[in-house]
């Protein structure tokens, strides 16, 4: 093992380090890592406690798979569908993530007014953020891009739930965000799926009057056989032919009797004002601030200050000559 030489204060490269030695390094440079420690440690402290604090409130959402409209529509489900519309509709939880961070949902939310801690008069979420860009458009693609990254949007198919969490400088403002955009996603869902079930009632109103027709001709035309053919129980011909008549007016009774009923439940669909998103969870003021971590952030740098400092003593000790003589040499190239 190689020994420290007494005063030298550098080590020999290529020799074995001892314990001893890194032992003696590190104690005849203590007080150096300690200041170095100390004023780091001290520095975030002060950094830490001048950062913004930020709250972070979060709001669940059940969706509603509206399971009844969907049986009362699985008669016509696949006769509508030979003309490309879906009366039976689609399940859209999987795109609430994406519908909660679209332009048209999003715009309602930075244009509202909200009172704030920060302004007398209620504000824009434009003026509340206060960007200031070179045209109202570019201010409100300012703010849609930072609302769009201070949502943090997850969808649980297990479940069944969305989560939407958002962090603010004011509890406050952050619920009440969070609370705006669930109206909003309300506001489109329900405009959605009212505009979904006024082309289902165009569409059942227009085959409804198709079939009408149908059934009144049929009823016509076996009026007239009946009427032409008083005594037809001694002829097959005439029973198999007053049969297939029957049957007419039967399937287009049945089917117009169906296309009424669903019509009635496509204009209830229509007006019909409920809320079709579930709120499990709504945003509220958070307690208790989410950001900075004061703690752990000086813990970090504490423990990471002790391991630089360590680390800076030992490679000065062991390649100071090496650093001594490549600096001496690129002194004289720069001299030349």
């Amino acid at each position: 093992m190689a020994e420290l030489e007494p005063n030298s204060g550098q080590h020999t490269t290529g020799t074995p380090v001892s314990f001893e030695e890194i032992l003696t390094v590190l104690t005849n440079r203590i007080w150096w890592m300690a200041k170095v420690v100390g004023i780091a440690t001290a520095l975030t402290i002060v950094i830490v406690l001048v950062l913004p604090k930020s709250y972070k409130s979060s709001t669940t959402l059940l969706p509603e798979s509206n399971q009844q409209s969907l049986s009362a529509m699985a008669g016509l489900s696949g006769l509508a569908s030979l003309a490309g519309l879906n009366l039976a509709g689609s399940a859209v939880e999987p795109l609430y993530p994406e519908i909660l961070t679209s332009e048209v949902v999003l715009s309602g939310v930075i244009y509202r007014k909200y009172q704030t801690e920060k302004f007398v008069d209620s504000v824009s979420l434009i003026q509340y953020w206060e960007i200031e860009e070179d045209s109202p458009e570019e201010d409100f693609e300012s703010c849609l891009r930072s609302l769009r990254e201070k949502l943090d949007i997850t969808f649980d198919r297990r479940l069944n739930t969305v989560t939407v969490e958002l962090s603010d400088r004011e509890p406050k403002m952050a619920a009440e965000i969070l609370n705006s955009l669930t109206e909003r996603l309300n506001w489109f869902i329900a405009t959605k799926r009212s505009s979904n079930a006024s082309e289902q009632r165009k569409w059942i109103e227009a085959r409804k009057r198709e079939v009408e027709g149908d059934l009144n001709r049929s009823e016509e035309i076996l009026k007239r056989f009946r009427e032409k053919n008083r005594r037809i129980v001694d002829s097959p011909e005439l029973l198999l032919q007053q049969e297939r008549l029957t049957r007419d007016v039967q399937i287009n009774s049945t089917i117009f009797l169906e296309l009424k009923k669903q019509y009635e439940i496509a204009k209830i669909e229509e007006i019909k004002n409920i809320p079709v998103v579930n709120v499990l969870d709504p945003a509220r003021p958070a307690a208790r601030k989410d950001k900075p971590k004061r703690t752990i952030i000086t813990i970090v740098v504490f423990l990471l200050a002790v391991g630089g400092s360590i680390a800076y003593v030992l490679l000065d000790h062991l390649y100071r000559a090496e650093f001594l003589r490549l600096t001496a040499v690129v002194t004289r190239i720069f001299r030349k």
